[in-house]
């Protein structure tokens, strides 16, 4: 059984960033157009903002979860050649409904392709390529690792052409993963279910118990979902809500940084997925190249912190998250 359920081909990278960026520019040609959800990990708004739109690729903006603006997106734009969806979204945890997302491209006349990338909850918890995608995109740098010491990614497709096509492009841009590298990360793939099961579970028995503590604003996680259209997403799409969480803590900038100055056991990164958990300030991090409109627009504030929660034993973390909130 493959490793994405659907999945007849897959070209591994030598980054995350390299897998999307040559689904990109293998996919999305010079005078054409993409439609992307916003908000997107940082680096790849950095792609479409700083790259792709000034060599003249069109991308046209729609909210993540928000299925109309989405439709309106696809059906209004010409010359399109993809739709790219983050979901959940990073760092808002906000999804996107991948099957709605899949029916409006083929309605389309261009019929352009469906990439998802699939970092956050894949492959265990949520398979794009069941919903009707074209592409799954892995930062395989994360859960597919696991151990926060390596860089790859990954692209699978029940259409084997359609990779042919991007590993033809690979080959030219050079960013093909190491066989070193490749050895490493075929060791890992076995226990990737193991390892996301435990961080899926210690994340929401953690964040269902930091509701309503005095110091938390808000917290962003699937199974804490509110909006009747997200739960129906999660719901229809998810199997777990997965092993990431964003707080949102009263006091804005300074709180969540004296937040993360008390953390013990939890550590002060931006990457996510590894048995380790780790905790980081995406405005001033992950997303610090967005712009004040984009950070608004995206609900990424001051106060919010990103956690991606490891395999520890989830009463430590939870006691160690407790006494960094108690400032």
């Amino acid at each position: 059984m493959p490793l994405e359920p659907e999945a007849s081909s897959a070209a591994a990278f030598n980054s995350g960033m390299a897998a999307i960026s040559t689904v990109f520019l293998t996919l999305v040609g010079p005078n054409s157009s993409f439609v992307y959800t916003t908000p997107l990990y940082g680096g790849t708004q950095h792609l479409i903002h700083q790259v792709l739109e000034p060599f003249g690729l069109r991308g046209i903006a729609a909210p993540a979860g928000d299925g109309e603006a989405l439709n309106r997106a696809i059906d209004g734009s010409r010359d399109l050649r993809l739709v790219f969806v983050e979901t959940p979204a990073n760092p808002t945890m906000r999804m996107t409904d991948i099957h709605c997302a899949a029916a409006a491209a083929r309605r389309h006349p261009d019929r352009p392709l469906v990439a998802v990338d699939n970092t956050l909850l894949g492959p265990c918890f949520q398979h794009p390529l069941c919903l009707g995608a074209d592409l799954a995109v892995y930062s395989a740098t994360k859960y597919l690792s696991g151990f926060s010491d390596m860089l790859a990614g990954v692209v699978l497709a029940r259409d084997a052409e359609l990779v042919a096509r991007l590993r033809g492009a690979r080959a030219l841009f050079g960013n093909i993963l190491q066989p070193d590298e490749c050895w490493l990360l075929d060791g890992r793939l076995p226990t990737v279910t193991l390892r996301m099961n435990r961080q899926s579970k210690n994340a929401q028995r953690i964040a269902e118990r930091l509701v309503g503590h005095p110091r938390v604003e808000r917290i962003h996680y699937p199974s804490l979902f509110e909006d009747p259209a997200q739960i129906a997403i999660r719901d229809r799409q998810c199997k777990y809500p997965g092993g990431i969480f964003s707080l949102e803590l009263h006091g804005g900038r300074m709180a969540a940084f004296e937040f993360l100055r008390r953390l013990t056991i939890a550590r002060n990164a931006v990457s996510l997925g590894g048995v380790e958990t780790l905790a980081c300030h995406p405005k001033t991090t992950t997303h610090s190249e967005f712009s004040e409109e984009e950070l608004a627009a995206s609900g990424i504030t001051d106060g919010l912190v990103r956690i991606s929660v490891g395999v520890e034993d989830w009463r430590d973390l939870l006691r160690d998250f407790e006494q960094a909130l108690e400032m």
